[in-house]
Order: C-alpha cells, then sequence, then structure tokens
C-alpha cells in the first residue's frame, strides 16, 4: 500500500509540471493561429488554434543575445498602467450565467496612428462558444476559440510605434487569465498573441511573464524576458545564476522539502501535501541553486538555506 501511494503522489508531481508547461506553451505561442480568409468579401478573415501549431515559441539563448538590448527591471509595470483612458459601450444579457453570455462591443478609437478614428465592433461569446469577432472599420476577424470574460480595454504596447492594440480579457479554460492583442493596420485585423494577466511590461513591446518572475522574493528577479515579433512570442533567457549564493527575503505561503544536498532530480522531491506547506513572513533565504533550463525558464524551483542553517527546496503553487 506504501509503494501505491508513493506511485500515486509521484504521478501527481509529474502531471503538474507537465500542465504548467503545456500551459505556458499555450500562452506564449500567441495561440500560433491558423488564419483563413472568407473569399465572399475579402474582408473578414478567421483564426484558429490547430493542434500543430501550438509548438513553442522561439527562444534566445544566452550565447545569441549579443544583439538584444537588456531591458531593465525597474522598467516594468503592470499591463493596466498601460491601459488608455477609454470605456467601450459593452452590453449582454445579465440574466444568463457567465459561460452563457454574449458580450457585444462597440467603440471608436485611432488604432494605426492616422488621426481619425476607427469604428471598433466585437461580439465575444465565452465558453468557447463560436462566432467571436473583433471588427475594425468593416474588416473583421473571427476568433473560433476563446473564453472571454467580457472585458475589453485599448493598451499601448509599444510606444515607439504608432499603433494602440485592443486587449481583450480571457479567462482560459481554468481561471488561468490571459490577454489576447489585437492590432489594425490600417486594411486589417490581427491577432499578435497572448500572455498572462499578471505579466509586467515596459511599454517598449516587451513583456515578463509572472512565470518568469519571482513573486514571493525581495527584492525580485527574473529568468526571461519577451517580444512579439511576426507571429511569434520571442523569448529571450537571462542570466539567473548571478542570483546564485545571495539572500532575498521571502514572503508567502510556499512548500519546502528539507533535504540535506541538492538534488539532482528535483521533482522527485516535490509534495503538495499540507505537512510541506509553510508560511514566510520576511524570512531572509539564501538560494543555493535555481531549477530552470535553458528552454524552460519557469522560475519557481529552488534549493534554499533558511535563516537556522537548514536546507531544502522551496517552491510555490503558481497555477493547476
Amino acid at each position: 500500500m506504501s509503494n501505491d501511494f508513493n506511485k500515486r503522489r509521484k504521478s501527481k508531481r509529474v502531471l503538474l509540471f507537465l500542465s504548467i508547461n503545456l500551459l505556458l506553451l499555450f500562452l506564449f505561442s500567441g495561440c500560433d493561429m491558423e488564419k483563413t480568409r472568407d473569399d465572399t468579401d475579402g474582408k473578414q478573415i478567421t483564426v484558429n488554434p490547430t493542434e500543430a501549431l501550438i509548438e513553442p515559441s522561439k527562444a534566445i539563448g544566452s550565447d545569441e543575445t549579443e544583439n538584444r538590448v537588456e531591458p531593465k527591471f525597474e522598467d516594468f509595470i503592470i499591463m493596466e498602467e498601460f491601459f488608455k483612458d477609454y470605456t467601450f459601450d459593452i452590453s449582454y444579457d445579465e440574466k444568463l450565467e457567465f459561460y452563457e453570455r454574449t458580450y457585444t462591443i462597440q467603440g471608436a478609437y485611432d488604432m494605426n496612428g492616422d488621426g481619425e478614428d476607427d469604428k471598433i465592433d466585437a461580439l465575444l461569446k465565452a465558453d468557447y462558444q463560436e462566432g467571436s469577432y473583433i471588427e475594425v472599420n468593416g474588416n473583421r476577424l473571427v476568433i473560433d476559440y476563446c473564453n472571454p470574460s467580457g472585458e475589453i480595454q485599448m493598451i499601448d504596447l509599444n510606444n515607439k510605434d504608432s499603433f494602440t492594440e485592443i486587449a481583450v480579457f480571457d479567462n482560459g479554460p481554468s481561471a488561468d487569465p490571459t490577454l489576447m492583442f489585437f492590432r489594425y493596420d490600417g486594411s486589417e485585423v490581427s491577432f499578435l498573441g497572448s500572455i498572462d494577466q499578471y505579466a509586467l511590461m515596459d511599454g517598449q513591446g516587451r513583456f515578463i511573464s509572472s512565470f518568469h518572475l519571482t513573486q514571493y522574493f525581495n527584492p525580485q528577479f527574473f529568468s526571461a524576458w519577451g517580444e512579439f515579433e511576426d507571429g511569434e512570442y520571442v523569448l529571450t533567457n537571462h542570466d539567473v545564476e548571478q542570483y546564485i549564493g545571495k539572500t532575498f527575503d521571502v514572503n508567502g505561503a510556499g512548500f519546502f522539502e528539507p533535504l540535506d544536498t541538492m538534488p539532482e532530480n528535483y521533482l522527485e522531491h516535490i509534495t503538495w501535501d499540507s505537512e510541506a506547506k509553510r508560511e514566510f513572513k520576511e524570512v531572509q533565504v539564501k538560494i543555493l541553486d535555481i531549477y530552470v533550463s535553458e528552454f524552460d525558464r519557469t522560475l519557481n524551483w529552488f534549493f534554499v538555506q533558511l535563516p537556522d542553517g537548514e536546507k531544502g527546496l522551496l517552491y510555490f503553487w503558481i497555477g493547476d
């Protein structure tokens, strides 16, 4: 019976790890939409996420960053700070449950910087119902797979260009909220990609996902930053080895597995049992190792030393 219990615990650990990585691939691929054009009027494009196209985004390794300017972390703030002071007209049937709702949205905003307002119409259907779309000046982009919350904002992703984008809030399949970005270039609407709602951005087209950020450490640091380029979310790795050996204040609920030595395979030691849960309040923790790879920059697994000298694996709940 003990062996069966241990096998089940190990299976849960592996499944959670795989789920987190699949979620990250989905978020940062920008859904890699397949496009089809409606030949009836040439003004409608449909985007469909296809299983074959949901692949890892392009990653820039540490040996390829010579021509990429490293951003300053202090330049990144929460995305809502870049929302424009603009309110859409939104209507829906309040009698319906959230998963049944259809949101009808109207507005006007200069999206391509030509000095003239563009007429914006959107129909957003919750719970992956078919028929959602974004339409600007009669140019329609049909979205066949989304779970919108009904919230929509105008946002300036990059103050170095003339565009102002539409941000649609998507609840995801299991309360993993993302923002989907849409651009109008004066002739058609395009889907740029999506990122988790709690990501940071610098207003110059660069983002740090919350999955690549130490949310419980002070001061914070990050493992990668990204940009949307030509329909891809291009991820550039940030050196985290510089933080090994340094001490940080940790605040919040986490999990801690006591270990005398650094594990070769940290996944074997992960458990979500209540016995492993600990509350940290300004606890000074020394980082002895950080478990990230060149292609998986999820910043959540640390081998640390506590103030009393106890060593172990420190990690946090970051999604289901």
